[in-house]
């Protein structure tokens, strides 16, 4: 997990972090990704490559807003308490 937060490019294929770089950017800049970073995804990766990066961004997006979605209401219906917000730095 640590390598996720800190993406030092050693610890990671150059495809791999091509894109890993673009999604944190993506998901935490309110610009989305740098010109730099922008520029060296599009390099990496065809349009269908391109694609397929962001259709797994999307799912995984949705899942967890319907996965903490759900995880609220099972909570107002048991009666539990609700769990304190929490993140990871990124």
């Amino acid at each position: 997990m640590r390598d996720l937060t800190t993406l030092d490019p050693a610890k990671f294929d150059p495809r791999e972090h091509a894109a890993l770089c673009w999604v944190k950017e993506m998901l935490t800049r309110r610009e989305g990704a740098s010109e730099g970073t922008a520029r060296r995804f599009e390099e990496t990766f065809d349009e269908r490559e391109r694609r397929h990066v962001i259709a797994a961004v999307k799912s995984m997006y949705f899942f967890n807003l319907a996965g903490n979605t759900l995880d609220r209401w099972l909570r107002l219906l048991t009666g539990r308490p609700p769990e304190p917000p929490a993140s990871c730095a990124l």
